[in-house]
């Protein structure tokens, strides 16, 4: 069936400084069938008031008010009131690239998940078709090689964009609102439990500001371990009901989030104190595959200096030495 009739949920908290652009996004070329949902999330700040200005101008879009809980809530929110045969998320923050409904205008597709690519602004352009033709996949096994990547490497599959789902399939799948961080990967994986076949477009239609000071790739935090704990378990399920071995996944997913809570206690500012650093530190060197990845990375380091503790808290695992070292840091640059 083709792609008409979208509903485009986007969270918003503390948003009035982009919420224009990405609803401009949004609206750019769009068929008269769409609808935008503006979820303010208890918002402090002029968002509320923005959300409901927007409203007024289009009536392609409604605005709706809920008390603070989080983006998972927020997206829950908007998938209750959605009407739409498809749902498309956008990130207050982000924005669409024009294109996207001419390209959806030619898909015929009975996959109940629809892919397309994405640029960041640290990294640039990925899209699924860098991987693999363009078209449709009946499952997971049906990826290849294409799989781990789309997973790990770009995060395609496990962030709630660049994609559609189809309403209908959905039903009453919902995200986990008491999960802070993770929340949509567990949401992609639970769905792809359902229904596991993807169309990969063509196409790069979603722009990520991941250097913008609120986007979280941007913020100290310290739950990227107990996050993936989680879901790694439904990421085992799906791969054995695809048929699929998922131990290398496992051991993927673990390393990933081993990496990422370092590249985050390293390179960014917040208020994590030296107890909860340290407890970190120690759990991600306990990982002997992820502390020989930080080995190899820290050689090549172009700041030899400022690189010196950490190469010695890493090959002589001393987390006290990086959770202190990451403070004084912090303090004086």
């Amino acid at each position: 069936m083709s792609i008409r009739n979208v509903s485009i949920i986007i969270p918003c908290y503390k948003a009035a400084a982009t919420l224009r652009r990405a609803v401009a996004s949004a609206l750019t070329d769009a068929p008269s069938d769409i609808e935008i949902l503006l979820v303010d999330d208890g918002s402090p700040d002029d968002t509320g008031a923005l959300c409901d200005e927007l409203a007024a101008a289009d009536p392609r879009i409604t605005a709706l008010h809920r008390e603070n809980g989080g983006a998972g809530a927020a997206r829950n929110t908007g998938l209750d009131a959605a009407s739409g045969e498809w749902v498309l998320f956008l990130d207050a923050d982000d924005a669409l690239l024009p294109g996207l409904w001419s390209a959806l205008d030619g898909v015929i597709t009975d996959a109940d998940m629809i892919l397309f690519g994405l640029t960041r602004v640290s990294t640039g352009d990925i899209q699924p078709t860098d991987y693999l033709p363009a078209g449709e996949y009946a499952d997971l096994a049906a990826l290849g090689g294409a799989l781990s990547p789309l997973l790990f490497d770009t995060g395609l599959l496990a962030a709630p964009y660049p994609k559609l789902f189809r309403r209908r399939t959905l039903g009453g799948l919902r995200f986990d609102d008491r999960l802070q961080i993770n929340e949509d990967v567990l949401f992609n994986i639970q769905f792809l439990q359902i229904s596991s076949a993807i169309y990969c477009l063509h196409g790069v239609y979603y722009k990520q500001y991941d250097m913008e000071s609120g986007s979280l790739s941007r913020r100290l935090r310290g739950d990227l371990l107990d996050a993936e704990r989680i879901t790694r378990p439904a990421l085992a399920a799906l791969l054995r009901k695809s048929g699929l071995d998922p131990a290398p996944y496992e051991h993927t997913s673990r390393l990933r989030a081993c990496l990422n809570q370092y590249g985050l206690l390293t390179g960014c500012r917040g208020d994590l104190p030296y107890a909860r650093r340290r407890a970190l530190f120690a759990e991600i060197l306990a990982d002997n595959d992820a502390r020989a990845a930080l080995q190899e990375r820290l050689r090549n380091d172009p700041n030899k200096i400022l690189a010196v503790p950490y190469r010695i808290g890493v090959a002589w695992n001393w987390p006290g030495l990086l959770a202190a070292y990451t403070l004084i840091k912090q303090r004086l640059l």
